[in-house]
Parts: C-alpha cells; sequence; structure tokens
C-alpha cells in the first residue's frame, strides 16, 4: 500500500502533471494540498477515471485539500473548527481502519506578521485535534506541515535560523506533534540534504536551496508496517511545477 501527499499549489495548473504522476506512481491513498479551487470546480473525473474516490475540502483562490484513495474512505471530517478560521486546511478520513489526516498547515509569511501568529494558532488547534483522534485507532498525519524540523532539513541552517519554517516556535510544536506518539518515518529513509519544497524565486531548485516539510507522520502501529519511502524530486525539474515534490510511504499488508 502507497501512500503519498503532495502540494500540487494549484490543481488546475497541475492536473496535466498530477494524472500523469498518478499513472506512474499509482498511490493507494495521496493527500493533496494548495489546490485553490472550491470543489464545485475540481477535475473529479482526473480521479475518478483512474478509480479513485474523492473528499475534498475547497476554497477559491487560496487554500484547499483533498484525499484520493483507490480505497473506500469512510467517516470523513472536513476542517478543523478549532483553528483554521475558515480557511481550508484540513480533511481527514478513516481508509483501511487508519484515519489519514490531510493538512496544509500555513506557511506563516514573516516572523513578525499576524500570519506567523496564525500558524501557531493553527498547530496550537491541531495537536488536540490529533490527541482527540488517537484513541480511536492506527493515524497519518500527511500534507505540507511547512516545519523544517532538523538542520539538514533546510538548505543552510545559519541562514535560515530563526526564520519561519525552521524557527524554535515551530520546532516546538513538531516536537509537540512528535510528542503525541507521532514517528517521521520518512527521514531516515532519505538521502541526507533531500527536500521537498524548492522556492520559484533565485533559482532555488538549479541552486539546492530547498527545505523538508512536507510530512508523513505515523502512529506505532503504522510505522511498524513502513517498507520504504521517498521524494519524487523528478516532479520538481518538469516544466511549470509545483514547487513542492511528492512524499510517499510504503505499507506491508
Amino acid at each position: 500500500m502507497l501512500i503519498a501527499t503532495w502540494n500540487v499549489n494549484s490543481i488546475k495548473a497541475r492536473h496535466e502533471h498530477l494524472g500523469a504522476w498518478l499513472d506512474r506512481r499509482r498511490p493507494d491513498v495521496v493527500c493533496l494540498q494548495e489546490l485553490k479551487s472550491i470543489e464545485a470546480k475540481l477535475p473529479v473525473e482526473l480521479f475518478t477515471s483512474r478509480g479513485y474516490q474523492l473528499e475534498a475540502l475547497g476554497q477559491p483562490t487560496y487554500n484547499g485539500v483533498a484525499i484520493a484513495s483507490l480505497r473506500p474512505i469512510t467517516d470523513v471530517e472536513r476542517g478543523l473548527p478549532e483553528g483554521d478560521e475558515g480557511q481550508a486546511r484540513v480533511i481527514s478520513g478513516v481508509i483501511d481502519g487508519v484515519r489519514v489526516v490531510c493538512a496544509y498547515c500555513p506557511q506563516g509569511s514573516e516572523v513578525e506578521s499576524p500570519k506567523f501568529a496564525y500558524k501557531l494558532r493553527f498547530f496550537d488547534a491541531l495537536i488536540p485535534h490529533i490527541a482527540a483522534r488517537l484513541p480511536n485507532g492506527p493515524l497519518i498525519l500527511a500534507g505540507d506541515i511547512n516545519i523544517a524540523p532538523l538542520p539538514d532539513d533546510v538548505w543552510d541552517d545559519v541562514e535560515m535560523k530563526d526564520q519561519v519554517s525552521y524557527h524554535p516556535l515551530e520546532h516546538e510544536r513538531f516536537r509537540a506533534l512528535e510528542g503525541l506518539g507521532l514517528i517521521d518515518v520518512v527521514k531516515p529513509r532519505l538521502a541526507p540534504r533531500t527536500y521537498t519544497f524548492w522556492d520559484y524565486r533565485e533559482l532555488s531548485f538549479r541552486r539546492k536551496r530547498g527545505m523538508r516539510i512536507d510530512h508523513l507522520l505515523v502512529t506505532a502501529d503504522v510505522a511498524a508496517r513502513v517498507t520504504g519511502a521517498g521524494v519524487d524530486i523528478e516532479e520538481r525539474k518538469k516544466e511549470k511545477p509545483s514547487d513542492h515534490a511528492p512524499v510517499w510511504i510504503s505499507l506491508g499488508e
């Protein structure tokens, strides 16, 4: 079973890349972020024609999340009422007994901006939201978490020190998620300085100025089933790509 996450940065702009990737990688489950579309305008046939059930929470122009699965999705929950402040950032559902939570966490802009304060509030709501669901069974938190947790998860940890996505207050929130028992099963399976995001500006991809901010964090029972993980960096090399690459894990049955 292969489970993936990808911030597509506009499903309208990326639908051809997404379709080709679905055909090549054939994930059983994919969590998508930054759809930038209302649900009524999503390219549903892109998924249904390939056998996927699609569950989405859309929004015009910004945000938007979805889960597509070859296996039935049940008990779907949309939104983070305690902390998304009306933005379409969280959707979850149960697939084969595992609650899959797809999250597009706020980027935060600048540390001194109201957007950074919102980011911290969002995590302060997300953490208990996840905690409340852990007693119900296995769980995967997948998505653009917008935090690089370790020094080699950023292209230059000295230059990035105290900056958005690599700030101590963000690291506290990431550790709090891990403190719930969620395990980063991707990191140990990657080569050093493997990133998932490269800004469009300043030739960041060509200059290898990236960050690992897209994650799959899983409970111990799921971690025990992980047989592999990776980042499909080739997707970032394509013409008009997303600024993120897909991240995936494979699970034994």
